[in-house]
């Protein structure tokens, strides 16, 4: 049968430079190739996700091997050499017919479950492998301008998202009502619906809505902000507090197009907010911008967090439940964001590695307050040499609803 495809396909030149740039760093580090299963590094190298194996060498051409679909790969992928795979076992004996080396190979440690990696251990007897998990990251962190472009567009639609948001906002209504309120409308503007995560075990639904102290509510999740959820089986995107007059209003959302995400959080307060949430908002709003500044190409992530941290936060007495209330904190300003939310590099100690031009990053300075919750402010920036370049226009200040 003939499937129209209503979607736009990644070009071919982004494919094939994405390889190129794989293949530099496989030949730098004497690797005969890689093998890649987990489906973002998938996509962002063929343009597709199947259940198969990519595998690159550090010269000549991949060869996507597929258990399904073949038939969609071959309508999304400017590869060439697609494999039908009916096991593993298959796998070593194509590669060694067709010329492949196979001595030293690499794979992503950080997706790749035990019982898959002692099934290729298993077929690959002769084979040495290492971990690619950091370079992979790093590849995908510096964004071209198609993929800039892509994140433009999602900030754009999470702008016209947040100007939604005070139209859904009533008093009495749960954190539930609202989240759900924001998710539809994130579908209806294009939202492609899946919150990715790299981090292993993690999970996120939509993004965070909480109201006053439930900001403050213990949570697993790796950002600073708390929530209570429905039940224990799913701690996610908003509870059953209803809202009442004063509270602050927390929304915390990823949004994607065509894969590609912005982070964004904005307060919203109903009615009169209490004086301590707006100088504590205002301080972050200081934070945002002292780490904004900064984000140029040779900026070190580690350094930024240092000084950032000193000028701005402990010279302020601005240390208690920032980046999160109590044991809700976390030890980070900001992190990369791309195919997943939270991609490499991260604004913290021990990142050295320098930012280059057109990383992508999320700042999200946040004060947890007792008995009010959480304000600050989220936002995703460009790396350029000017400094951050804001992706996800709109105001930052807290925004109060009559």
């Amino acid at each position: 049968m003939s499937y129209p495809i209503t979607y736009d396909l990644v070009p071919p030149s982004e494919i094939f430079h994405r390889i190129s740039r794989l293949q530099q760093a496989l030949a730098a580090s004497s690797l005969s190739g890689t093998m890649i299963l987990d489906g973002v590094n998938m996509f962002y190298y063929t343009g597709t996700i199947q259940n198969g194996i990519l595998f690159v060498p550090a010269e000549g051409e991949p060869a996507l091997f597929i258990r399904r679909s073949l038939e969609r790969a071959e309508k999304e992928t400017p590869l060439k050499t697609l494999v039908r795979l009916k096991g593993f076992g298959t796998l070593p004996g194509w590669l060694q017919t067709h010329g492949y080396p196979t001595v030293r190979l690499g794979l992503n440690e950080a997706t790749l479950p035990v019982s898959i990696f002692k099934r290729i251990s298993e077929i690959f007897p002769q084979s040495a492998f290492e971990d690619m998990s950091l370079t992979l990251s790093m590849i995908r962190s510096v964004k071209s301008d198609y993929e800039v472009g892509l994140i433009r567009e999602a900030g754009k639609r999470h702008q016209v998202l947040y100007d939604h948001i005070p139209g859904m906002i009533r008093e009495g209504m749960t954190e539930w009502e609202l989240g759900s309120a924001i998710h539809g409308d994130m579908l209806k503007l294009g939202y492609t619906g899946m919150a990715r995560l790299a981090t292993f075990n993690s999970e996120l639904f939509a993004g965070v809505i909480s109201f006053g102290e439930s900001g403050n509510y213990p949570t697993a999740s790796l950002g600073p902000g708390g929530l209570v959820g429905l039940s224990p089986a799913f701690p996610f995107l908003g509870g059953a507090r209803r809202l009442k007059e004063g509270d602050t209003i927390f929304v915390d959302t990823g949004f994607a197009y065509e894969g590609y995400f912005t982070d964004k959080t904005r307060i919203f307060a109903l009615r009169r907010p209490r004086q301590a949430a707006v100088d504590a908002h205002k301080i972050c709003l200081d934070i945002q911008e002292a780490v904004r500044s900064r984000l140029k190409p040779g900026g070190v992530p580690s350094e930024i967090f240092e000084e950032v941290y000193q000028s701005e936060v402990i010279e302020r007495k601005f240390e208690e439940n920032f980046m999160g209330f109590g044991d809700n904190q976390v030890p980070f300003l900001g992190h990369g964001i791309g195919l997943v939310i939270d991609e490499f590099p991260a604004i913290a100690r021990k990142i050295d590695v320098p930012l280059k031009k057109n990383m992508v990053l999320a700042v999200e300075p946040k004060k947890g307050l007792k008995d009010m919750g959480l304000v600050g402010v989220e936002n995703t920036f460009l790396v350029t040499e000017q400094g951050g370049e804001k992706l996800t226009p709109g105001s930052d200040e807290i925004t109060v609803i009559s």
